[in-house]
């Protein structure tokens, strides 16, 4: 059995799949012809005792209608009509009292059977076994005033060996051929079967020597190996839009820390050669080399929190803020550190209005989207929050009036380094990591976010945020 398994277990999959349906149907044929063959055996052996019981008491009622005074002359004189009586391969004897044999009836070509002689009562019939053949054998006592003695009944069950023979051995021929046509079948069935798994490994070992650009031929079988491929695209799809991000996050983060690394060094270099005598150039370097590190720590920061966005996995079950609180508490303390725009609040919600997702969470998306509006915009003019419910979403809205996005990069925005434009935007301290840590935030709690223009001018950044889980229950 331990060789059996170590030879399966490196074998294709058609291979094992072929053993499988054909050693699955052959024992099914197996158990079916197995009860069926005993069931065939139980019926004829009843139907053979049957008959020879039939006939042991045909020849008995004979004698006893012929009354008490049936004499040896007239058991000879019935010679023909027992004859008609029994049956072929059956061998009909009249004993005495003694056991001695008065009349013998059985076919020429028949062999003679010699049973020892047992005395009964009453009519017995037996089933032996002799030389692997079954042999019927039946008495039965005649009683008259004038001859006592008994019937004797042998009959080699001939017929039943041969027909039990031959369904054995259609039996057997018709399995073997069942185990050879259903591993066939089981054979061909998973050739085409696996073809599309065949297709899959192609695909893998294609991704594995030219990258992620390989997918797998869509089908339309509808079934599991289908839904495998169809999630196998989607899953590279994901990885290689992954892949290409990590690659554009490497560069832009190499980028931005280039700058500032370059400055140090140039004014480190100024301070080694003539800083240490020129008070003028000491204090401007090191100016500089202090913005610059607190530019550096700027961005560190930023890109720490984007990715204990990317990361943070915490038990959400019980999240839930006061979104009209939040929202209130935030606007408040912009308009107060810019006193210069106009802050509007326009609140569609209910005070009860929970959304699911923590507190600090909610503030740090707040303060990005204000953060933006109020960097990417002119001084005087307004920045509108508006809060309002719509498809049992909670929703949140930051317009502002400032220099807009273009249509083709609404969908940008929120991938990470990505500005609009790249030199306001470092004058102005931006990174273009602000969004993208919103969006994952909001993604992380199943919510959306999305950008579009506000006409004439700005740009519309939309929230849309699950209720929390108790609000729901009491609907």
């Amino acid at each position: 059995m331990k060789k059996l398994k170590r030879w399966i277990k490196p074998t294709s999959l058609k291979v094992k799949w072929a053993l499988a349906a054909g050693s699955a149907i052959f024992l099914a044929f197996f158990l079916f012809s197995f009860f069926q063959y005993h069931a065939i055996n139980k019926w004829m052996l009843d139907e053979e005792e049957n008959n020879f019981s039939r006939v042991l008491d045909e020849i008995t009622v004979f004698f006893k209608q012929r009354g008490q005074n049936v004499k040896l002359e007239d058991i000879y004189e019935s010679r023909d009509l027992m004859k008609q009586i029994a049956e072929k391969d059956q061998t009909i004897r009249i004993l005495d009292r003694q056991g001695k044999q008065a009349l013998e009836i059985r076919g020429e070509n028949e062999p003679a059977f010699y049973i020892p002689f047992q005395p009964v009562r009453d009519k017995e019939v037996k089933l032996i076994e002799t030389d692997d053949k079954k042999i019927l054998i039946g008495h039965s006592p005649i009683l008259s005033n004038q001859f006592n003695g008994y019937v004797e009944i042998i009959q080699p069950l001939n017929r039943y060996e041969s027909i039990m023979k031959n369904l054995f051995w259609m039996m057997s021929f018709t399995g073997v051929a069942a185990l050879l046509l259903s591993a066939l079948l089981g054979y061909l069935m998973a050739r085409n079967f696996i073809r599309p798994l065949n297709k899959l490994s192609e695909a893998m070992r294609s991704i594995e020597r030219n990258g992620f650009q390989r997918r797998v031929e869509a089908t339309n079988a509808h079934d599991e190996i289908s839904e495998l491929s169809q999630i196998f695209n989607k899953m590279m799809i994901e990885i290689e839009r992954s892949f290409r991000q990590q690659q554009q996050f490497v560069e832009d983060a190499s980028h931005e820390l280039r700058t500032p690394i370059q400055v140090l060094e140039g004014h480190l270099s100024l301070l080694n050669r003539w800083g240490k005598k020129d008070p003028s150039i000491l204090e401007e370097s090191l100016q500089v080399s202090l913005e610059e590190l607190d530019r550096v720590k700027r961005l560190v920061g930023e890109l720490l929190e984007l990715s204990k966005a990317d990361r943070e996995l915490a038990d959400y079950e019980n999240a839930k803020v006061n979104i009209k609180e939040v929202s209130r508490k935030i606007i408040r303390d912009f308009a107060f550190l810019h006193q210069d725009y106009d802050f509007e609040l326009r609140d569609d919600l209910k005070e009860t209005a929970e959304a699911f997702m923590l507190k600090r969470h909610l503030e740090q998306i707040l303060v990005i989207l204000l953060d933006n509006a109020v960097k990417y915009s002119e001084t005087r003019t307004r920045v509108e929050v508006r809060m309002y419910e719509q498809d049992k979403l909670l929703v949140l809205e930051v317009k502002d009036e400032g220099i807009g996005i273009p249509e083709e990069d609404l969908q940008k925005v929120f991938d990470r380094f990505y500005r609009v434009d790249k030199a306001r935007s470092r004058e102005k301290g931006g990174y273009g990591l602000g969004l993208a840590i919103a969006s994952k935030l909001i993604y992380n709690y199943g919510g959306t976010i999305e950008a579009s223009r506000n006409e004439p001018a700005g740009t519309i950044i939309r929230v849309s945020l699950k209720r929390a889980a108790k609000l729901e229950e009491e609907k």
